[in-house]
């Protein structure tokens, strides 16, 4: 079992370490032009290719979808209850703990814990969570909501082009998969590598103010993964991926927009940094005793 266990997270751990290593020792990462083509690029095409691989279980991956919606709402409405009765700064804190790594993290270790077909699972649940990142958090975040941004998630373009491959029947060509399978394989590893790099830039205040909070989040995540699972029946690769995905830290992309809108960065980059490695402890907590 440990053995197992090990091999689940050490290749997520070992890969991120090389982004952390790389800029700890004073090398340059494009961290932004990295985010940038994988995004636009790479993860598109590991949706494509991931819906694909699930094409008999299109209902079931509707279903899941749903139920990845429903959890992050739920997940929402706890965030604001949360920052609003201990006073903290809104804005920041909301989009911090209502946000999970689902991308960087979350699909490499599915794909590891449970196989092709947790990493397609997964995949559905990242792209509500890049929906949900790229509205509400954007709302939130600055106070404007554009209905043309959603057709800037370039991840819903990979969503789409599956779909009417699905619903037509129709094989795609040979040179298309063997281009979005060639994007698709460089994805993960340079979403751990570019976790990694991030990690080494940011910087941890507020300790004992930050573990509790990151502590309380990790632990609502969970709960409202099993509580989700449990209210749409889910057993197996369903229920596992879905508990593991709420149960990831607070996403990178909450700092970005704390950033960006100067909603203070340096406590969500501490919540960012202290949740991430308390996942590290979590994680194989999870693949132990409830998976």
């Amino acid at each position: 079992m440990l053995l197992e266990l090990f091999n689940v997270i050490s290749p997520v751990l070992f890969i991120a370490l090389i982004g952390y290593i790389w800029v700890k020792t004073g090398n340059d990462f494009p961290t932004d032009f990295i985010t940038r083509l994988n995004m636009n690029f790479g993860a598109p095409c590991l949706v494509f290719v991931g819906i694909l691989n699930l094409g008999d279980d299109l209902s079931n991956l509707t279903n899941f979808m749903l139920a990845a919606a429903v959890a992050l709402t739920i997940l929402l409405i706890a965030s604001i209850l949360f920052v609003y009765l201990f006073k903290l700064p809104k804005r920041a804190y909301i989009i911090a703990l209502s946000t999970t790594n689902c991308g960087n993290m979350g699909i490499p270790l599915c794909l590891f814990a449970f196989g092709e077909a947790g990493m397609a699972y997964a995949i559905a649940y990242f792209t509500i969570g890049c929906i949900f990142q790229f509205t509400v958090m954007l709302f939130i975040s600055h106070g404007n909501l554009n209905p043309g941004s959603l057709l800037r998630i370039t991840l819903l373009w990979g969503v789409v082009a599956a779909l009417l491959f699905l619903a037509t029947d129709t094989t795609p060509p040979v040179w298309l998969m063997n281009v979005t399978e060639l994007l698709a394989g460089f994805t993960i590893p340079m979403m751990l590598i570019t976790l990694g790099a991030s990690l080494a830039r940011l910087k941890v205040i507020k300790f004992g103010k930050i573990i509790s909070i990151g502590t309380i989040k990790m632990a609502g995540g969970i709960a409202i993964g099993f509580l989700v699972a449990g209210l749409f029946s889910f057993d197996g690769v369903e229920k596992n991926v879905l508990i593991l995905q709420m149960s990831m830290p607070v996403a990178v992309f909450s700092y970005l927009l704390a950033a960006k809108y100067d909603r203070n960065p340096e406590e969500v980059a501490s919540l960012i940094f202290t949740t991430t490695l308390t996942s590290f402890i979590t994680v194989p907590l999870l693949l132990l005793f409830a998976f």
